[in-house]
């Protein structure tokens, strides 16, 4: 409630979703809340205030609380050690780089440019290639496939061409 500096959250339906009201959030202090990708859209609260995301993700962890260099686990415990910290902090951050926000609309699970850069890769196209056919760049490119692949929970492209493909999303 007196958070200052951020607030990221995990509310995968387990501790996080008990620890945390959000209506009740510090109004300025930007808030960024992951929820797992199976989650009812429309359950999404529509709290959003300013500086506020949410996005989706793949294997979510069961809650999770940052909060101004504090972190509280499931437990639940509260930890304080500024490394314990930094770790749990890159973590959030390592998934919140590949989630999709809340408010696109995927078609069979894939948003039109994912579906367009796993077929061109899967094709055989290289990421340069896939870039310049997109107007986009190679990096762009990676980006989305990361993105696809962590809600895969694949380690790697080939993986996530199969498990899309198992999926039916190719």
């Amino acid at each position: 409630m007196r958070a200052q500096t951020e607030i990221d959250l995990c509310m995968s339906g387990g501790m996080g979703d008990d620890l945390v009201d959000l209506r009740f959030l510090p109004r300025g202090t930007p808030v960024r809340v992951l929820y797992p990708d199976d989650v009812d859209r429309a359950s999404v609260p529509a709290f959003l205030r300013g500086d506020d995301q949410v996005r989706v993700c793949a294997r979510l962890p069961t809650g999770l609380v940052l909060c101004d260099g504090t972190a509280v686990v499931p437990g639940p415990a509260t930890v304080t050690a500024p490394e314990a910290v930094a770790l749990l902090k890159a973590w959030f951050d390592h998934l919140w780089a590949g989630a999709m926000s809340a408010d696109v609309r995927a078609v069979g699970g894939l948003t039109d440019q994912e579906r367009t850069v796993l077929r061109l890769l899967a094709g055989g196209v290289t990421d340069d290639a896939a870039a310049a056919r997109l107007g986009t760049s190679a990096r762009s490119v990676r980006r989305v496939m990361s993105g696809v692949m962590g809600r895969l929970g694949a380690r790697s492209r080939f993986q996530a061409g199969q498990l899309a493909a198992r999926r039916g999303w190719l």
